[in-house]
């Protein structure tokens, strides 16, 4: 068993092989899309842990649109923020996942990493949180 962070460690290491020095990559572009598709899913993980204990059920929707409805549907301006940042991230990794016949570069990779890592870094700060426990 893994946890979001975890997958948020993978997509840093991912994105900090980019300028090693001496690192051979086979293809540059799978990888940035590797590295945006495991950033967005350390966030979907760890926003469905908190979208989990919230009330309200979605059927006939995604796995991931209940995760924003619910955060959506809290009334909490923090939780609404995050599910904006989480529909955000959501639509570059569709363009990684799903358009590969368009160009998909390291800054889309570069972006999506930080935004994950500074919902993160802030869930972290606020009121001790810790992310999987």
């Amino acid at each position: 068993m893994i946890s979001s962070k975890e997958m948020l460690d993978f997509a840093r290491g991912s994105y900090s092989k980019f300028d090693a020095a001496g690192y051979i990559c086979l293809s540059e572009e799978v990888e940035y899309r590797t590295c945006a598709r495991s950033a967005y899913y350390a966030l979907y993980h760890y926003l469905k842990s908190i979208a989990d204990k919230l009330p309200g059920s979605y059927e006939d929707v995604s796995s991931h649109e209940k995760v924003i409805r619910k955060l959506l549907n809290s009334g909490d301006p923090k939780l609404m923020d995050l599910a904006q940042k989480m529909i955000s991230t959501r639509k570059t990794r569709v363009r990684a996942d799903y358009h590969i016949d368009k160009n998909f570069g390291k800054s889309e990779a570069y972006k999506i990493l930080r935004i994950v890592e500074k919902i993160f870094k802030d869930a972290e700060l606020s009121e001790g949180e810790v992310l999987d426990s």
